[in-house]
This record gives structure tokens, C-alpha cells and sequence, in this order.
């Protein structure tokens, strides 16, 4: 009993030591759910248009939103257009089964949608369309909602690409749309009633000229032979009311979920005046016992003094982005929603990159939002992460040069007023190290190749020895027997070399895996519980976390010692 009893004991230990090294490797993320429940709808024969619509919807949010195959971060880019999904060519191959399965699902196609000058679609085919087509998207936000020249200043894409926070950008837009011919009046106003000829001649002019303004990939490549339709996205009609991308519809469940109705206001705001009292005075309670705690001799108290307090407008905000997923009129209602947030991105973000606002730490840049009109709005994780990832990819294309690739590591923190307390984001972390890990993968194996080539030339020269030393045996009559015995040994010393050379690579395979991974959220843990600073973490990001405002600065300071972009 007691031999059984160890030997339990070590096999606890041993998969307990498993999980925890699992648990340490950092955040990443994988297929979306959406996708998921489409296969195992096709699989049972079950799957519909409404089923891969949402499948559709939940990729491209998962794209935008910085979810990758590195945590919380920027996504690589292709010249197709979209992002490459989860660093790498995953994303895209999830998108060219869903485009199959669009064409399978609808199997009606309109010849001008794939000419050689098609248009992003805009309209349905009659009222009764409800089905779902693929369109030539550029990387454009909300380009059916809004100006051409909006669309195009707040896209992310091209406001890292050509520094559009900045004067000179800002001119540099003029002049490209002065290149491809649409004058300011066409492009400020809304794009649907833009001039016909002008919209068909958009995309090839813009394939002309990204080369010479260094925007590659703004627009999906022309169809050929072997990349048909690559990088094109997708388009749900309802009638004549509306007709979304995937990516606005993402776009506004997003806003939503973030700001939390169609007035834009900010979530605290959408409280009564007693809801709000009642709120403030419960926080306040809970702090001044917090306080009371840390000064006592409960450590545990010390670790975590913020308990979890739901927002109460929370749950509301959920439902009502439910609601939207399934109603194109709460949908289109809530479009101003997200041009408003996204106007606040591109204002404070210009705000803190004019000011000179984001300082560099040991390990990642630190910007803080504490001033200005949408102050109160980037107290929510959601919106503070789109301000953070949309800095990040602005901070890479002006600095990642200088810096071998670095500058996705950023920390963001949003200060809350009426509760004294910051929200603070980590993206990146993890991102930057890809690459890395992709040269050093290729080193390694140039370095196994030169390594067997050496073995090959030394196993020739001493073959090529005993040869002549058999020879010269063979010539003075002596026996072979000696030397078949040194021949073996010399072979059982190359395997066990061999040997030796194969447990190193699954050493270091071992020890590479989750490497790149973003490990912000376990720091965050690592350094609150160090610090027994009064942090919360209520959130589904790790990297997210509630810190008291006189904690921010040494958690911080603790923090950017601290290594947040793997081993």
C-alpha cells in the first residue's frame, strides 16, 4: 500500500508539472468557435446561410480585434489583402473554405462581381436577397457607411501606412487620391452616391499606384489562374435595407459591446442617477476596506483588495449586441455607434502621438489616457485595446526599422475619474518574436545540414582509410578479423553520436514550444501578487487588469523589469 501510495503521489506530481508548464507558456488563441460549431453543423448535414454567416462574422472579428496566434497583439499582414490570420496562412485557409462554401450555398453569381474591374458590393439584387456574396473588400472601415475620404483616414491600415495622425500624412492622402483621379468633392461625399465610373476604376488604380505610396495589400490582388478570389471578403444583403461586410457587422457588434448604445455614450452613463450612487457607494465601501486590510497582517488581503464589482450596464450592452447579431435594423442603427468610436481612436491616439506621450520602458512603451474628451471611454477594456493596437501597428511602422521588428510590446491604461482607478491593457509581447523564431529555426537546420555533411566527409575519409590499410594487411598476408572489430566500433560510436545529436533537438523542441507566446497576463498575476497590490482581473483577457491609481506607478516600475516576451 505504501509502494502504491508514492508511487500515485509521483504520478500526481509528474502531471501536475505538466499543467503548470502548459499553463506558463502564455496566451494565444485559435479557431473561432464560430467556425468550429460550421463544421460540426456540416458534418451532421445541418449547416445553413445563417449558420455560415455567423461563422464568417466570427472570424473577421477574431481578425480585427488582435487575436492571434501570439495572444493579444498585431496580426501579420498579406499583399492579398485581409490580415494573414494568426501569423501565419491559417486564417487564410479558414477563409478559402468559407468562400467555397459560399459559392456552394449560393450558387448564384452575378458576372460583373468578377470582371476585371470589379466593385465592392453595395446593393442587393432584389428585395428578396438575403444571400451571401463575396466582394473585392478593400482595407477600408465602414466604406459603405461612410466618405471615401473617412473611410480611409480612419482605417487602421493606411493610418499606420502613411501616418495619416500627421500633417504630411494627411497630404500624402490628398495626393493619392488626386493620383488615382477623384476629386475632394466626389471623395467627401458618401460613397454609395459616388460617381459609378469612379468607383469601378478604384481598384485598379489603387493596384497601380500601392507600390509607389508603399500601401501593398490595400486591395485584393487581380484574380488569377492560381489565386482566384484571394483575398476577397464577404457581403450579407437583407433586402433593400442593408447590405454588411462581415467586417462592418464585426466592426459594430464590437462598438456595441464597448460603447453600449446607438447615442455613443460611455457605459457608466448609461446608468440611473440611483444605479450610479448606488454603484460609486458600494466601490467606495469596498476600498476603504481594501485600505483598512492592507494595513493588517491578512496577506491575502494584501494580494487582491478589489473584489469583483459588475458594471451593471455590462450584461445590458451583451444583450443588446445579441440582439444586433440577428437584426439588421438594430445593426444599421448602431453604425454611428462605431464611427464615433473609432473618431475617438483616431483622436486620442493622434492626441498622445503628437504630445510625445508614449514613453519606452525596459521591456514595451507605456502610453496613459487621462485627459481629453473620450477619457471616460477608454476605461473600458474593449475600446482601450482597439486605442492600444491601433498605436501599436502606428509605433512598428514608424520605429519597427530602427528596432530589428520590436515595438508591438504596449501597455496601455485608461484612468476612471469617479472611481480613482486605471484600466490597463497589455498587446503584443509576443508577436515581434515570430520572426525570430523563424530564422533561428532556419539557422539550425543550415547548421544540421553542415553538421551531416561533415559526418558524410568523415565517414568517406575513413572509408577510404581502412581501405588502404586492408590493402596493405591483404599485401603482407595478415588477418582481417582485427580490423572488422575497429570497423564496428567506429559505427556504434557514429549512432550513439546520432543518438546524442536527436535527444538535444527534442530537448530544445521541448523547450521552444510556446515560444513567442504573449505572456502579459502571467506577468500582470506575477507582479500584483509581488506587489500585493489592489488589482482585479475580471476579464476574459489576461492581459487586462482594475489597479488602484496609487498602485499604477509601482506596478509599473515592477512590471518593466519583469521580461513579457517569452523565453
Amino acid at each position: 500500500m505504501v509502494k502504491q501510495r508514492q508511487h500515485l503521489l509521483e504520478q500526481k506530481r509528474k502531471h501536475d508539472k505538466v499543467l503548470n508548464k502548459y499553463y506558463t507558456l502564455g496566451s494565444a488563441y485559435s479557431e473561432p468557435i464560430s467556425s468550429i460549431v460550421y463544421s460540426l453543423a456540416s458534418e451532421l448535414g445541418r449547416e445553413d446561410n445563417d449558420l455560415l454567416w455567423n461563422a464568417i462574422v466570427g472570424v473577421s472579428s477574431l481578425e480585427i480585434s488582435g487575436r492571434t496566434l501570439s495572444g493579444l497583439g498585431l496580426s501579420a499582414l498579406t499583399n492579398a489583402g485581409g490580415s494573414s490570420g494568426w501569423n501565419g496562412d491559417r486564417g487564410e485557409r479558414i477563409r478559402e473554405i468559407l468562400r467555397d462554401e459560399v459559392r456552394r450555398h449560393n450558387p448564384v453569381e452575378n458576372t460583373m462581381d468578377l470582371g476585371e474591374s470589379p466593385t465592392i458590393l453595395t446593393n442587393a439584387r432584389s428585395p428578396t436577397d438575403n444571400s451571401i456574396r463575396l466582394s473585392p473588400e478593400p482595407r477600408f472601415l465602414l466604406v459603405r457607411h461612410w466618405s471615401l475620404y473617412e473611410s480611409m483616414l480612419h482605417s487602421p491600415f493606411l493610418s499606420a501606412k502613411m501616418r495619416l495622425w500627421t500633417d504630411h500624412g494627411r497630404r500624402k492622402l490628398n495626393n493619392l487620391l488626386a493620383k488615382i483621379g477623384i476629386s475632394q468633392s466626389q471623395c467627401k461625399q458618401s460613397y454609395t452616391h459616388m460617381d459609378m465610373e469612379l468607383k469601378k476604376s478604384l481598384r485598379r488604380q489603387l493596384l497601380k499606384w500601392q507600390e509607389f505610396f508603399e500601401i501593398w495589400g490595400v486591395v485584393p490582388p487581380q484574380s488569377g489562374r492560381h489565386r482566384k478570389l484571394e483575398g476577397w471578403g464577404f457581403v450579407k444583403c437583407w433586402g433593400w435595407k442593408a447590405c454588411l461586410s462581415a467586417t462592418d457587422v464585426a466592426i459594430v457588434l464590437s462598438a456595441i459591446l464597448d460603447v453600449g448604445s446607438s447615442e455613443a455614450r460611455s457605459p457608466l452613463n448609461e446608468m440611473t442617477s440611483s444605479d450610479l450612487n448606488n454603484y460609486n457607494n458600494r466601490v467606495l465601501a469596498r476600498r476603504s476596506d481594501s485600505r483598512v486590510g492592507a494595513k493588517g497582517d491578512d496577506n491575502s488581503d494584501q494580494a487582491i483588495n478589489i473584489e469583483k464589482e459588475q458594471d451593471p450596464s455590462a450584461v445590458d450592452r451583451f444583450w443588446k449586441a445579441y440582439d444586433a447579431l440577428g437584426s439588421v435594423t438594430l445593426l444599421n442603427s448602431n453604425i454611428p455607434t462605431a464611427q464615433y468610436l473609432q473618431r475617438a481612436i483616431m483622436r486620442t491616439g493622434t492626441s498622445l502621438l503628437e504630445k510625445r506621450q508614449i514613453k519606452p520602458l525596459n521591456s514595451f512603451r507605456l502610453g496613459v489616457v487621462k485627459e481629453g474628451p473620450d477619457v471616460q471611454l477608454f476605461t473600458h477594456p474593449g475600446a482601450l485595446i482597439k486605442l492600444a493596437l491601433w498605436l501599436a501597428e502606428a509605433i512598428v511602422e514608424v520605429e519597427g526599422k530602427k528596432s530589428n521588428g520590436k515595438g508591438g510590446e504596449l501597455v496601455m491604461a485608461g484612468f476612471d475619474e469617479r472611481l480613482a482607478v486605471y484600466t490597463v491593457v497589455g498587446v503584443g509581447g509576443g508577436g515581434g518574436l515570430m520572426e525570430k523564431k523563424k530564422a533561428r529555426e532556419q539557422k539550425d537546420a543550415q547548421r544540421s545540414k553542415n553538421k551531416q555533411k561533415e559526418k558524410e566527409d568523415k565517414r568517406a575519409k575513413k572509408a577510404q582509410e581502412r581501405q588502404a590499410k586492408r590493402e596493405r594487411r591483404e599485401a603482407a598476408g595478415l588477418d582481417s578479423d582485427e580490423e572488422s572489430e575497429e570497423t564496428e566500433e567506429e559505427e556504434d560510436d557514429d549512432s550513439d553520436s546520432d543518438d546524442d545529436v536527436s535527444d538535444v533537438n527534442d530537448d530544445e523542441q521541448q523547450q521552444n514550444r510556446g515560444y513567442g507566446r504573449s505572456e502579459f497576463g502571467l506577468r500582470f498575476q506575477e507582479v500584483a501578487e509581488k506587489m500585493g497590490a489592489r488589482t482585479n482581473f475580471d476579464s476574459f483577457e489576461h492581459c487586462v487588469v482594475q489597479i488602484r491609481k496609487e498602485d499604477l506607478s509601482p506596478f509599473l516600475e515592477t512590471l518593466s523589469q519583469r521580461a513579457v516576451t517569452g523565453q
